[in-house]
């Protein structure tokens, strides 16, 4: 038991305490909120830069498409230097998808378009991502459980998010192998699964593959999954990663969005 004079000083130092414990909180909470605006810093930096360069680059690669396409059209050049001709053609294109890549980059939010319901983002990114999928013999299945529909801002921006995830998922298959998009209802969200059977990401990787410019591809600009993350952050949604995902192969990327 104790007596009054100690239960007072107990009560002093509990507020004491109180005080103490509310200012920690608020200077962890500062803390946090500095590491964000810094890094909202460095992003719109890298935003900056990463517009800069595409415009300096997207306009000589149109200029070499153009040429290209013009010399196709004589029969004589054609015939000489038609391995030729769709070697620059080729690298154009890839080099196109890099350049929209820093583009979708540096743009604060996805471009509004019309509504759609998931199936119908689902197959459009089917549509666009076929082309990586068939020379790679890589099948992609579907299986929705949950089909809600989206407003034009927000459908852009999920259809951005899983056109980038379903084509990392196709390219960390070097030959044969499936991909599969998934989604369910968990309450006041929605869960979509994408699950791929490629080697999986190494663990000690795992935690940087969100950050800008970060690629462990020969070939690669570093800025899907970044991509990913910011859109999904603005859709108030989070996504995760697990990897391997069974047989100590492949990777399911989760991502939760609230409905």
């Amino acid at each position: 038991l104790l007596t009054s004079e100690k239960r007072e000083v107990m009560a002093v130092l509990a507020g004491h305490i109180a005080v103490a414990v509310e200012n920690c909180q608020l200077l962890e909470d500062k803390v946090k909120l500095e590491r964000e605006l810094a890094e909202r810093e460095r992003l719109a930096s890298l935003g900056q830069m990463a517009a800069t360069v595409a415009h300096e680059v997207k306009n000589p690669l149109s200029a070499i498409k153009s040429i290209t396409q013009v010399m196709r059209e004589d029969d004589a050049v054609s015939r000489e230097y038609a391995r030729d001709l769709d070697l620059i053609s080729g690298e154009v294109d890839r080099l196109s998808r890099s350049v929209s890549q820093l583009l979708s980059f540096s743009r604060p939010a996805a471009v509004a378009a019309a509504p759609a319901s998931l199936s119908e983002i689902v197959e459009s990114v089917l549509t666009l991502t076929r082309v990586e999928a068939e020379p790679r013999l890589v099948r992609v299945s579907v299986d929705l459980k949950s089909n809600p529909l989206f407003d034009g801002e927000k459908a852009s921006a999920l259809k951005e998010v899983l056109l980038n995830l379903t084509l990392n998922a196709i390219q960390a298959i070097t030959l044969e192998g499936a991909v599969k998009i998934e989604s369910e209802p968990d309450d006041d969200k929605l869960r979509i699964y994408i699950t791929d059977t490629g080697e999986g990401i190494p663990t000690d990787k795992q935690e940087k593959i969100f950050e800008p410019f970060f690629t462990t591809k020969q070939r690669g600009t570093g800025l899907g999954l970044a991509i990913v993350a910011r859109r999904i952050r603005e859709l108030g949604g989070d996504v995760a990663i697990v990897s391997p995902n069974g047989d100590n192969r492949g990777t399911k990327f989760v991502v939760t969005l609230p409905l």
